[in-house]
């Protein structure tokens, strides 16, 4: 599926959260990784969120293996309206945090979790440990659970 674009015509980065597997983001990406000091251009990623994967940041199937759940409707309470941001379509830079959440900097249009069409955001900081109750955004569980994984 090609990526929505900006009224300058550049494609604006989208994450479709994939019922209750990965985060598969589309666009212009950078993903900064331990020892890739210019991070990784990726067109198309799938992103780990059951916390499981043993591939982190990316998916391997362990969501399939585990009692992960997406919780709900995105919550659009700090959504941005499309025409207010000027960097749509502009590169987004994901860095997978150690033992903490992905943030993506930059503007992402999300769509998934039982809501219908796409979602406007700028800088959001995504779940990856699996526990946060308000997924796809990171709400702090990743320190009660002790969760760990690889990052910057």
């Amino acid at each position: 599926m090609p990526g929505l674009t900006n009224p300058d015509g550049g494609e604006v980065c989208t994450v479709r959260c994939h019922g209750d597997g990965p985060l598969v983001a589309q666009g212009s990406l950078r993903v900064l990784e331990p020892g890739a000091e210019e991070g990784v251009v990726k067109p198309r990623a799938a992103f780990c969120r059951c916390g499981r994967s043993a591939n982190k940041p990316y998916c391997d199937g362990a969501h399939k293996d585990t009692d992960f759940e997406a919780s709900g409707p995105i919550d659009t309470s700090r959504s941005v309206a499309a025409d207010a941001t000027d960097d749509a379509g502009a590169e987004v830079v994901v860095t997978p945090h150690a033992n903490g959440p992905y943030h993506f900097d930059g503007v992402v249009e999300i769509s998934g979790e039982g809501h219908e069409g796409t979602v406007r955001f700028e800088k959001p900081w995504l779940c990856r440990c699996g526990a946060s109750k308000n997924k796809p955004f990171c709400d702090g569980a990743h320190k009660e659970i002790g969760f760990e994984a690889e990052g910057l």
